[in-house]
């Protein structure tokens, strides 16, 4: 299998995982959220915590950040269900790793991909990103990253997001609360790491703790992840995908022409 996710350590408790299908806008196919899971499960699993590492950079190479979800994958029928745990699965395990993940993002994050963007604890943005989640527009439900969505930015700014579905930039990401800080495209890795080097000043299990009394804090009903609302968060988003707008809206999207709604 191709490495679609590589992983590095560039310095005692920080590693980077970068996604590696630039000539697919590192669209999340099954193959990838896969390895990206393992690699975070692997450095989760590490006993000193202290020793290992503490803190994991996501970053996408090429010109964007991630495209969202593998569009022409979403239309294999047999793969359907598998794609969707998979986007569940991934966003539960960064947003509920013990390890602190940032976000360094550049270009765009779309739909999945700025879910996961947002699943991450923090992110940090290049000036000229852009943001969009254009779900509604191929007919799909944005059911998988609403959870993760809903802790980062107000009702009405989700509602903005999701039902207008317009790109937004930089600043207006920022405003939100979906990026925490904006730098030159250079400086992205750099002010990336200034905040790894915030979070490894920390004791490694109070940074640990810390994140589970936040999460807590703003999921007070739940103290474990179980894994009860992705269940219900697939099986809406499989009700979607199966209907007949998103089918239209997935032929549209991959045939280059607008979907036969907007011209009934």
């Amino acid at each position: 299998m191709a490495e679609l996710i590589s992983s590095e350590i560039v310095k005692p408790g920080v590693a980077v995982l970068t996604l590696q299908r630039p000539e697919r806008r590192n669209a999340l196919s099954i193959a990838l959220m896969k390895q990206m899971m393992e690699c975070m499960q692997e450095y989760a699993s590490q006993a000193d915590r202290s020793k290992g590492v503490r803190v994991v950079i996501l970053r996408g190479a090429g010109p964007v950040f991630c495209a969202g979800l593998d569009l022409a994958e979403a239309t294999q029928a047999d793969l359907v269900a598998e794609s969707a745990r998979c986007v569940a699965g991934t966003l539960a395990t960064m947003r509920y790793s013990p390890l602190v993940t940032i976000a360094a993002v550049h270009g765009g994050a779309y739909a999945g991909g700025a879910g996961l963007m947002a699943a991450c604890d923090m992110a940090v943005g290049a000036s000229d990103v852009q943001i969009g989640f254009p779900e509604a527009r191929r007919g799909l439900l944005p059911a998988l990253i609403s959870e993760v969505m809903k802790a980062k930015v107000r009702e009405g700014d989700l509602r903005e997001l999701f039902l207008v579905g317009n790109t937004i930039n930089a600043p207006r990401a920022q405003q939100i609360g979906l990026l925490q800080r904006i730098v030159d495209n250079g400086a992205l890795m750099s002010e990336a790491m200034a905040m790894a080097d915030g979070i490894l000043a920390g004791g490694p299990q109070t940074i640990v703790d810390t994140k589970l009394l936040i999460e807590h804090l703003y999921e007070p009903d739940r103290q474990k992840h179980d894994g009860s609302r992705d269940e219900s968060a697939i099986e809406e988003h499989l009700r979607g995908r199966h209907s007949a707008e998103a089918v239209e809206g997935l032929r549209a999207f991959l045939e280059k022409r607008p979907p036969s709604w907007l011209n009934s």
